[in-house]
């Protein structure tokens, strides 16, 4: 509702910055760039806390999403701006993101590495799967 208002610069970017952080949250690639790429042009000129907040959860979508490097530059950021606009709980809120992001990153190529093998319980299924198996 408040997107479609398009009522006060500010609620307005908030609103979007929350629906991308829910996209991420969701696992949607697609929704979280798309809503991601509208704050992109209004953020500029929003408060310094809801720049912080953009940068913020951009950082957590993006290492959602498996792009490490490029959360790390946007937790950075949002740290940086948080610290010279003394926003001290966003700082330490980030800091806290930051810290855990290497561990983040281990976990995911941990996972990535490992060949699992789907399980399936229904009987069908398991023959289909036997079949595709063999084609490949």
């Amino acid at each position: 509702m408040v997107v479609a208002r398009e009522g006060e610069r500010d609620n307005h970017t908030n609103a979007l910055i929350e629906l991308m952080y829910l996209a991420s949250a969701r696992g949607d690639r697609v929704g979280f760039e798309r809503w991601r790429e509208r704050v992109v042009g209004s953020e500029a000129h929003a408060q310094p806390n809801i720049r912080v907040d953009f940068y913020m959860k951009s950082g957590i979508g993006l290492a959602r999403f498996g792009n490490f490097a490029r959360a790390a530059d946007m937790l950075s950021a949002a740290r940086a701006l948080a610290a010279e606009h003394g926003l001290h709980e966003f700082e330490f809120r980030v800091e806290r993101i930051q810290a855990g992001l290497p561990a983040c990153e281990h976990v995911l190529d941990a996972c990535s590495q490992q060949d699992q093998e789907p399980q399936y319980d229904f009987e069908p299924v398991r023959e289909v799967a036997a079949s595709l198996a063999q084609l490949a």
